[in-house]
Parts: structure tokens; sequence; C-alpha cells
């Protein structure tokens, strides 16, 4: 029953256009689960620190879900004194090719709004890795040096098995960034090129995780990062009870003297 549920919002999300002619930076609805999901709208949604320490971060959530998904993680950050901006995005709509151009666009209008001394941090969950991953790989030398640290949680950087689902006739047409991420040779992460710059990463993979392995999670072996395991579920890992902990401790971390540039 779950499944049939899923496909008819899957089929009926497709019919929908992107608009972009809402404000960036935007207040996050209040109607329930489903409204949200069908949004056809591309924004962020900012969580203001409580005590502002001129820091902030950025998620990225990933395939499935919407930005209301971190919002735990986006209010926890905020009470450690960090500006956060979720973005919010139909994640089934487009390519993952596609999604990336306009997560790129997207954050280079709210980098403009930022306070130019603004230390910019990114929390990533699965295919929210793949777009900063790609977005990255299109960012000047500068851009990438703007960012301070990075976090991904679960993500499918070597294909996950349940993307397979993407590549089915029928399925492909309603959910256009699924099969991008099968673990395949025309897997979207696996033709990404090295950044001009590499802000230190840490990756958090979940143990139980059920849909991207532990293997999988590992970025190419001539990028720099820090991988730990955490005993949890796919959905756990932006749990703050599971990760929050480690985050925090990572962005906390003086980087100048050992920072992970080419």
């Amino acid at each position: 029953m779950r499944l049939w549920v899923f496909a008819i919002l899957l089929f009926s999300m497709n019919g929908f256009s992107i608009d972009t002619s809402d404000p960036l930076i935007a207040k996050e609805p209040r109607l329930g689960l489903l409204s949200g999901y069908f949004s056809r709208k591309v924004r962020f949604f900012q969580t203001p620190a409580e005590n502002p320490q001129g820091k902030c971060v950025v998620l990225v959530h990933g395939w499935g879900v919407r930005g209301s998904s971190m919002r735990k993680m986006a209010d926890a950050l905020a009470k450690e004194g960090y500006d956060v901006f979720r973005y919010d995005y139909p994640s089934s709509k487009w390519p993952i090719a596609e999604q990336t151009a306009l997560f790129l666009a997207s954050y280079r209008k709210l980098v403009e709004q930022l306070p130019q001394n603004e230390k910019i941090f990114f929390l990533t969950h699965s295919m929210g890795g793949l777009l900063l991953r790609g977005a990255m790989a299109e960012m000047t030398e500068a851009e990438c040096k703007r960012i301070e640290a990075i976090v991904m949680l679960g993500p499918p950087n070597h294909g996950s098995k349940l993307a397979y689902l993407g590549k089915i006739p029928g399925i492909k047409q309603i959910n256009q960034s699924l099969g991008d991420m099968a673990p395949t040779e025309d897997n979207y992460a696996l033709k990404l090129p090295r950044p001009q710059w590499i802000p230190p990463i840490a990756i958090l993979a979940g143990k139980y995780d059920g849909k991207v392995s532990v293997e999988s999670t590992h970025l190419p072996e001539e990028i720099p990062y820090e991988h730990q395991i955490v005993f949890c579920t796919h959905p756990g890992l932006r749990n703050p009870k599971n990760t929050l902990s480690f985050i925090l401790e990572f962005y906390a971390r003086d980087f100048k003297e050992s920072h992970c540039s080419p």
C-alpha cells in the first residue's frame, strides 16, 4: 500500500513546474507533509542562531524528502550559534545534473546576501551530498575556499542498489533523479571531477543504513576526508541525537595548519 501511495506522489509531483519567483529565503510553510512534498518551490528555510557568532550552516536534504526532514538538525545547530539555511527542493523532478545546476545558482545568490566575513559550513544528507559535490566541481577556487568544512551524512558516492528502481521504465519517467544514483557506469557521482580546492570533509555512514552501504559512502581516493561509522539507520543520520556531537566537534577544529587542499 505504501509503495502505491509513494508512486502516486511521484507521478503527481512530476506534473508541477518549478517556481523560483518567490524570495530565495522563505518562511517554512506549516501546511502539512503532503503540501510540502508537492511544493514547486526551490528556496532556503532559515533558522536564525539563538546567539549569532558569524557562522552559518547550509543543509541539503536527500532524495524523496523535503527541507522539513532536517528541521530538528537545524534547530539543534541554531542553539549552538549557527545561522542555518535549509535548501528545500523537489528531489525527483530533474536529473541530478540539473538539480546541481539549480542548487549552485541558488547557493551563489544566498552567499551574496551573507556578510563577507560569514563562515560557511555544509551539512548534507544522502543525495544532498552529490548536489554539493557537483556544485563544488563547478565552483571557482575562491568559492571553494569560502567553505570552512563539510559533513556528509550517508552520501551514495558509489551509488545505491535501491536506485536500480529508477532505471525501470515508467518509474524513470516520473522520477528523474533516482536512476542517477544506481551503481552503474553512468552513475552521476562517479563522473565528477575534483574541485579546484577541497575543504575539510567528514563522512558519517550508518551501520544499519539499509539504503546506502558503508562502502558506498567513501569518496574517491584522491580526495582527502575523514570517515566514521554511526550505529543508526539512514534517516537516523539526520537525527541530532546520533550525529550532532561529531558535527559540532568537526566544525570547531582548527584546520589552518592541516587543510585538505589539493
